[in-house]
């Protein structure tokens, strides 16, 4: 038998791993405990705010995580990131005084983060699950499996980032340098320092551990990058669909919507004393201020609609575009579904009847029960700015509802193109003025969105007025939040952007939301309907003009 002759390798330089005390390593990893409470400082600071904006988004998200107790393990996970966070702050600190106690200290909140960000993983999974077991669309989204799985990993990846970051601390203890910096002891290499080792030479078969590096990383490129990548051509996002057909605006009756005002009170008589006097010794009556007349002329204003024929003096079929009888547009799709879309902003409320008081599916369901056109959205939805990048060119949303009652917050030069992009490629801004601090913000937006097209008054003979329902008086202004007159911007020869200065969100309403009167209910939903018409006309020339 032949003996094997090998020199054995001093255990002091084996593979040349560094045995001696390093102080640099071991402050380093001190410093890197308190950067590590930092991050959980953040996401117990920066996540509730985030996530409460998520479920104003989002309201059927709200409802089914209220149900399943999913909003109240979130937040237990976000207070004990704010735990985590002293934790990793006390034991940093204690660390720069080096000794076996403080070493012994630092692998205490390494082991709360893994478990932390276990039950983070399991929560945030649980909810995404919840949201694709349900058929809850995100932001206006529709979830499929894979949607969904990318969903969770946005939430996720911090969080398992932090747990590789409290990895890499456990191997730096784990090493004899830092080891014997803190413990004043000497000895051969840990695990840490063989981990660190096995990294650098790719461990005692290389050949293996490349071909394994090389297996991971293939598998993530196919699993995950591949399809991330895709994921930006807008495949998470459900096309716009118009009723497939021809039809004509000269629906059967067309009704004209006026304005009538109420007729004045008669002025009452007063009484003076010594009327040929210098001074006339007269208690004014209310009903004589200017303001309040005005105010009374306002509020007693009602709309009266009278039926008229239509342009064809009889049935000129349903509505559409293209002469037919059938109703629809060329350009539509056999499975349509007619969805109301907001934008959200920063500002309060922008979704201002997307809750209980239904304002969005009472005008689908008024806009339904005009047209004939039965297939609509149970609910209306929000989207980002951003996500109308998404849309396919031939099926993107002939128009989006813009409205709040505050300011509208800070807008991003990049969301400001791509809406601008989107109008003038065929898409509609219907902006409502909530009230008179959302007028003057939006003025401001909208002006950065368009520099070069001035904002201008519609003429009450405006198309936009004519069909279906005639508006000989212009659109009624209701609550005069930004003026008497709504107002648009054209571009080559359409509006792209129709301003309401006076809530018509709110009155469509349920009842008991808003304080209007059945008449003005129905101008509202009038008008409403005329606008969503002439944004599907000019959807179907701009898809009809993109695919010449």
């Amino acid at each position: 038998m032949i003996r094997n002759k090998t020199a054995e390798i001093p255990v002091e330089w084996m593979d040349e791993i560094p045995t001696s005390p390093s102080v640099f390593k071991a402050r380093l990893v001190s410093i890197a405990v308190f950067m590590l409470a930092g991050l959980a400082a953040a996401a117990f600071f920066w996540l509730p705010p985030a996530l409460d904006a998520f479920l104003t988004r989002n309201g059927g998200i709200a409802i089914q995580f209220q149900s399943d107790h999913t909003t109240s393990l979130i937040k237990l996970v976000f207070q004990l990131f704010g735990v985590l966070a002293v934790l990793c702050a006390l034991t940093g600190a204690g660390s720069l005084v080096r000794n076996r106690l403080s070493f012994l200290a630092l692998r205490l909140p390494l082991y709360g983060v893994y478990l932390l960000v276990g039950f983070y993983v399991w929560v945030t999974w649980r909810a995404c699950s919840s949201v694709l077991a349900n058929g809850l669309d995100v932001d206006g989204a529709k979830q499929d499996s894979v949607a969904n799985l990318f969903l969770w990993w946005d939430v996720s990846w911090p969080a398992l980032a932090a747990a590789g970051y409290a990895a890499w601390l456990h191997v730096m203890l784990r090493s004899r340098s830092v080891h014997a910096a803190f413990t004043r002891e000497s000895g051969a290499p840990m695990a840490g320092d063989r981990v660190l080792e096995d990294v650098r030479t790719h461990g005692r078969d290389p050949r293996h551990r490349r071909s394994l590096y090389a297996s991971v990383f293939t598998h993530i490129i196919i699993l995950v990058i591949i399809p991330y990548i895709l994921s930006f051509r807008g495949c998470s996002v459900e096309a716009y669909k118009l009723p497939k057909g021809s039809g004509t605006a000269a629906v059967e009756a067309v009704a004209m919507v006026k304005m009538v005002k109420q007729k004045k009170k008669t002025k009452k008589k007063t009484l003076s004393l010594r009327p040929n006097s210098a001074i006339i010794f007269e208690t004014p009556d209310l009903d004589d201020a200017e303001v309040d007349q005005n105010m009374e002329e306002q509020t007693q204003a009602t709309y009266q609609a009278s039926n008229t024929k239509g342009t064809k003096g009889g049935k000129g079929g349903k509505m559409g575009k293209g002469g037919g009888t059938e109703g629809g547009w060329p350009e539509g799709m056999e499975d349509y579904k007619l969805r109301f879309i907001r934008l959200e902003h920063g500002g309060g409320g922008w979704d201002d009847g997307m809750d209980q008081t239904n304002a969005d599916i009472n005008f689908l369901r008024a806009f339904a029960q005009a047209t004939g056109f039965k297939k609509i959205a149970s609910k209306g939805e929000s989207h980002s700015i951003a996500l109308l990048k998404k849309y396919p060119k031939d099926g993107f949303p002939p128009f989006v509802f813009l409205t709040g009652n505050t300011d509208m917050g800070n807008v991003s030069p990049a969301d400001i193109k791509i809406l601008r992009d989107y109008c003038l490629n065929g898409g509609m801004l219907i902006a409502d003025a909530g009230s008179a601090r959302f007028h003057q913000s939006f003025m401001h937006f909208i002006r950065l969105v368009f520099p070069d097209k001035p904002m201008m008054d519609i003429a009450d003979d405006d198309m936009i007025y004519q069909l279906p329902y005639g508006f000989p008086d212009g659109a009624p202004a209701f609550w005069h939040h930004g003026g008497r007159r709504a107002q648009g911007i054209k571009h080559e020869g359409r509006w792209i952007a129709f301003y309401h200065p006076g809530d018509m969100n709110d009155a469509w309403k349920s009842q008991g939301y808003t304080d209007v009167t059945p008449e003005m209910r129905e101008a509202a939903m009038n008008l409403g309907i005329n606008l969503v018409y002439y944004a599907f006309n000019q959807w179907n020339d701009a898809v009809a003009k993109a695919k010449k």
